[in-house]
This record gives C-alpha cells, structure tokens and sequence, in this order.
C-alpha cells in the first residue's frame, strides 16, 4: 500500500474544503508547491487532493501543479463536491470539468461528493423518496460522465459523505452499472448518518477506489456525546480492521490518511502545531501498528 494525505487534514493551514460554515480565520498558510514538499517531509508518497488547495484553475497551472507532484514521486487523487444539497462545499461542482481537472494534474481518481439533503428523522430515511429522488439524479449525471473518463484514465469514486448510507452508494453503483464507477470510503462517516461505520466499511471495501482514513473518538457530554476529531489510531474507530478490510477485501493500493481536529482559533501557531503533529502520529501509526511500508503492494 502508499499512504498519503487527504489535504482537508490541513484545512487550518487554509486548503482545505469549505465544510459546515467554518471560516478559516487567518490567511492561508501553504502554496500548493509547498504542500507538495510538506508531504514528503511527511514520509507520505501522495495527495488526496481538495479542489479548494489549488489556487487556479487553468490548464497551464494544473499541469505544474501535476509535473511538480510527478517530480516528487507522488501520487494524486482529485476531491470535489456536486453539492447537491446546495452547501456551498468546494470550489467546482459539475461533473464534466471536474474530470478535465483531474487529467490536467495527472491525477487518476476523482472522488465525488454528492452532498445530499436528507429529510429527518436521519436513522428512519434510507431509501427515502426524497433522497432516491436525487440520488437518480446523481445516477444519470455518472452514467454521462463515466465514457468520458474512461477515455481519460480516471476513476470516479463516490464517498459515503455525511449524507448517504453505504446500501444507497451500493444502490447507487448497481444503477450506473460501470467499471469506472466506484465507492470512496470515509472510515467516519457512517455514524453520520447512524450507520455502524465497520459495516458500512465491509459493504463498501469491494467497490472502492479509493478511502479517507480517519478516526475519530466519541466523548461522552452532560447532554449526551460529541465525535471530535482524532490522530489515526487514538480515535474509537477500530482502524485495524478497516486496514484489514481495505487490505483484503478491496483492489485500493493507498491509504489516505484524514485528520480534523478541535483546536482554539485564537492562537494560529498553536492550531497549525496541533495539525502537523496530529498528521505525524497517524503516519506513525500506519507505519509502525499497521505495518504499511512504502510498496509493499
């Protein structure tokens, strides 16, 4: 397996998607080129990579964005949201320029976000109409796009974002029936949605391309619980088994490690501390609990 970086893990840096109205409330810390160095520092071999990290979008600075990524030895994967549900996530949304995105970086993969609006009670609406509605929606927009990337090389992938149950992603590849086709795995996400998240990993393992390895640890409050974001391997997410099942049961070769955490947004340096050694933990973690060496696949 290679292990590397979804780049939503320095969204303090200022790179990362926008998500749930946060604001990031100093400049941007990173150019995309300094990314690239800060990865390798890292010991990772690639980027899982945040339309919101690119700073355009034109076709000559993707290519040196993809060369100086190719001259680094790493690998990239492509991040974007349809944004369905109309939240603002990201920067690009349609489907079509997205994967010209992707083939100007060089970048193989590009996972798709859906970002739908589910009614509520959230643990009573699987398959509900409103959200099957959409989700054809969504079926139609991959079936048009698949040829296209095809041609180009690239795999869509879409995510179990905090907006789908893992049978629905099943439902959902069945309908567009390609072999470009496939599931991103957030290891998380499932309990967004009140889904055991190891189940939805072992449904979702034999059709993905590609994962979010994150982790996160549920602490208990007065009022009931909060998740709070987590290094990999200090979370309540059992991240062995998730290796096991990407290991076993998928085709993926990479790991991309995620991180998010709460940290005070009055005290810049110590936030973008907390950030960088959070992201070294987890590649310890990988490394050393996990055993997942450079190439070992």
């Amino acid at each position: 397996m290679k292990l590397g970086l979804h780049t939503y893990s320095l969204n303090l840096h200022g790179i990362g998607q926008a998500w749930a109205g946060f604001t990031c409330p100093w400049p941007r810390q990173l150019s995309t080129f300094q990314l690239f160095d800060l990865i390798v520092d890292l010991d990772l071999e690639g980027v899982h990579l945040d339309d919101g990290v690119l700073e355009r979008l034109d076709s000559g600075y993707l290519h040196e964005v993809g060369a100086a990524a190719k001259n680094a030895g790493l690998y990239l994967e492509y991040n974007f949201s349809m944004d369905r549900g109309g939240f603002g996530i990201g920067i690009q949304h349609d489907l079509n320029a997205a994967i010209h995105t992707a083939r100007s970086l060089g970048a193989d993969i590009v996972k798709v976000g859906m970002d739908l609006r589910r009614p509520r009670p959230v643990a009573a609406s699987r398959f509900h109409p409103r959200v099957i509605e959409q989700m054809e929606k969504v079926a139609e927009l991959l079936k048009t796009a698949a040829p296209l990337a095809a041609d180009h090389g690239i795999r869509l992938a879409v995510e179990n974002h905090c907006d789908s149950f893992s049978e629905e992603i099943i439902w959902l590849l069945d309908r567009v029936d390609s072999p470009v086709v496939g599931a991103c795995i957030d290891t998380v996400n499932g309990l967004h949605v009140t889904e055991d998240p190891m189940a939805a990993i072992e449904r979702l393992a034999p059709r993905a391309f590609t994962n979010h390895f994150r982790d996160d640890r549920i602490q208990f409050q007065r009022w009931g619980f909060k998740l709070v974001g987590a290094a990999v391997g200090e979370g309540d997410i059992d991240m062995r088994r998730a290796y096991e099942l990407f290991r076993d049961r998928s085709s993926m070769e990479r790991i991309n490690i995620e991180t998010e955490l709460e940290t005070p947004l009055d005290d810049m340096q110590s936030a973008l501390g907390m950030e960088i050694d959070a992201i070294r933990r987890s590649v310890r973690y990988c490394r050393e609990v996990l055993g997942i060496r450079r190439h070992d696949r």
